[in-house]
């Protein structure tokens, strides 16, 4: 019962790039780390082993769920880029270009952008997809067994955190523990650490005012909102409270996967969480695209972030993620997710 949690983080994304709202971005990124190191290192357990057979299925289920969806919005994206001028999908956001060297064709193809920081890598095709190089990182060290037992997941945990306390005392910047590999790595292992201790964690929040995925729900978006506020005022000590909320929304995202793992939401069935949940990765990979399109038709000109807050503006972009979301996910997921059900059962 991920699904509206899921999609929910990519609708904060999106406001994040396309409104410039401060910090609910962030904090959907490392959300997404978190879940994923609970899921990943779940199906590691419970659907495929660690035995070869089970790794093969386990990257051929990988590769379905990331590639054929992000090749088609690839292709999509050259064609808007044509459609709008490489000049100007330049200035609106310059990573959105077209390829024109054998390193970009073979970056964009794989989806691996080779850096520290995979955000300082261009061109891309989907600029979310930094990310996925990170994600796609941390899926094989989960494969290779670095959460099999808890003992590995604790050392795993530890040596991320000592990582963040040395980041601090060399005084490097926010971005060493967001943009960076190594900084995704306390996210995804303790997502890990958060499926090894399920029922504990369970056990603990089931008596307290936590034991709502409702309220849990609410919390989080509190959270990321009064964030938002302090950083887009500059509160004084605001960039410290804001560091504080960021582990504030790595605590509530354990309890909130957690209470979704065993009750779900009580507002919707399973059929109607997986259908909102379906919309969640072409939303994250479209999203940038769309807002590029609607700004060419609307305006017809490059124009900065704050230039485009106009209600006609909003409308459009919306209903063109949706549509073109819906698109991709008729046309491409669902025919994908027939095979890789055959493989999870092969599993």
């Amino acid at each position: 019962m991920f699904g509206i949690y899921r999609t929910m983080l990519a609708i904060w994304v999106m406001i994040f790039h396309l409104l410039d709202f401060p910090v609910i971005g962030k904090f959907a990124v490392f959300a997404f780390f978190v879940l994923s190191g609970f899921l990943m290192t779940m199906i590691m357990h419970e659907t495929y082993g660690y035995g070869f057979q089970g790794l093969k299925n386990y990257v051929a289920n990988r590769f379905l769920r990331l590639y054929p969806m992000y090749w088609a919005v690839a292709i999509f994206t050259v064609f808007v880029i044509y459609f709008v001028s490489e000049e100007y999908a330049f200035m609106y956001k310059a990573a959105l270009q077209i390829p024109n060297d054998f390193y970009g064709v073979m970056t964009n193809v794989t989806m691996i952008f080779p850096a520290l920081f995979p955000w300082d890598v261009v061109p891309r095709l989907s600029p979310p997809t930094w990310a996925l190089t990170v994600e796609i990182f941390f899926y094989i060290l989960i494969a290779v067994g670095v959460s099999k037992t808890k003992r590995s997941t604790e050392i795993w945990v530890g040596l991320s955190a000592l990582y963040y306390i040395g980041s601090y005392g060399f005084g490097l910047n926010e971005s060493h523990r967001y943009g960076s590999v190594f900084g995704a790595s306390l996210p995804f292992s303790v997502g890990a650490a958060a499926y090894h201790y399920k029922n504990e964690i369970y056990r603990i929040i089931a008596s307290t005012c936590f034991a709502s995925s409702s309220f849990v729900m609410a919390l989080y978006i509190l959270n990321a909102l009064i964030c938002a506020i302090l950083e887009y005022y500059g509160i004084k000590y605001s960039n410290y409270l804001v560091e504080i909320g960021k582990y504030f929304n790595i605590l509530l995202s354990v309890f909130l996967l957690n209470l979704l793992f065993f009750k779900g939401f009580s507002f919707v069935n399973k059929k109607v969480d997986n259908f909102i949940g379906d919309f969640s990765y072409p939303i994250y990979l479209c999203h940038w695209q769309c807002g590029l399109v609607a700004s060419f038709l609307i305006y017809g000109s490059a124009l900065d972030q704050t230039r485009g807050l106009s209600l006609d503006w909003l409308v459009l972009v919306a209903i063109m993620t949706l549509g073109v979301s819906l698109f991709f996910i008729y046309m491409i997921d669902k025919k994908v997710s027939k095979l890789r059900d055959r493989i999870k059962l092969r599993g």
